[in-house]
C-alpha cells in the first residue's frame, strides 16, 4: 500500500455539488483560489491529462500542461457537513494542492462510486482514499473486480529485445574457425 500524508482540510471548491462526465471529454471547471477572490484557476480535463489556466500574482496569464501521469491519482474525500449528511469529492490529486483538479461533489455514494471508478480507467492512473488526517492510501483489490496494480511487462525477456531481433533469440551467435588469408601475389598467369 502506498501512503502518503496530504493537506486534511476542506478544499474551497468542495462547497457547491458539481460533476465532470469522463466520458465526455474535454470539460472544463473553473473556482476561486481563495475564498472570496476573484482570482480564478481553471482546468480543461481531456483524456491526456489537464490543462490548467490561471493569473499570476503579477498578472501574467498562466497556462500548464499536466499529463495524466503527473497526478498521483484519482482521490476521493468525505466530510460530513453541518446538517450531518456526508459528501464526497473526487479529485484529481496532485502533490502540489494548487494543482488538483476537482472533478465531483455529491453525496449519492452510487455515483462517486461509479464516477471514481470511470475516471482512474479513463486516464489510466490509480483510485487512492484520502482518509480524516490527510493520507491517500491507493485503493487495492477491495470488491474483486477493481485491479490497481502495475501491470506485469508483456515481454519475457524485455531487456533483451533492444539487442536482438525476436527471431534470432533462441539462435546461437556463430563462431569463426580458422581463417585462410590469401596473399596476391600471383595473380598473373604465366604460360
Amino acid at each position: 500500500m502506498n501512503t502518503q500524508s496530504i493537506a486534511a482540510v476542506k478544499p474551497v471548491w468542495a462547497e457547491n455539488p458539481m460533476r465532470l462526465d469522463p466520458f465526455l471529454l474535454p470539460q472544463q471547471v473553473s473556482y476561486p483560489r481563495r475564498e472570496a477572490s476573484l482570482d480564478e484557476i481553471s482546468f480543461i480535463v481531456n483524456i491526456e491529462g489537464a490543462v490548467m489556466k490561471r493569473q499570476l500574482n503579477c498578472g501574467l496569464p498562466l497556462s500548464m500542461a499536466l499529463p495524466a501521469k503527473a497526478f498521483r491519482g484519482v482521490a476521493a474525500r468525505a466530510f460530513e457537513g453541518d446538517d450531518g449528511k456526508t459528501t464526497v469529492t473526487l479529485e484529481l490529486l496532485h502533490t502540489d494542492e494548487a494543482m488538483s483538479v476537482p472533478l465531483l461533489v455529491s453525496d449519492n455514494m452510487d455515483d462517486v462510486a461509479a464516477d471514481w471508478h470511470s475516471w482512474s480507467r479513463t486516464l489510466r492512473i490509480p483510485m487512492l482514499m484520502v482518509d480524516s488526517s490527510g493520507n491517500a492510501t491507493t485503493v487495492q483489490n477491495t470488491l474483486g473486480l477493481l485491479k490497481v496494480e502495475e501491470p506485469s511487462p508483456r515481454r519475457r525477456r524485455h531487456n533483451a529485445v533492444k539487442r536482438r531481433p525476436r527471431f534470432l533469440m533462441r539462435r546461437k551467435t556463430g563462431t569463426v574457425g580458422d581463417v585462410v588469408v590469401l596473399t596476391a601475389d600471383e595473380i598473373i598467369a604465366r604460360n
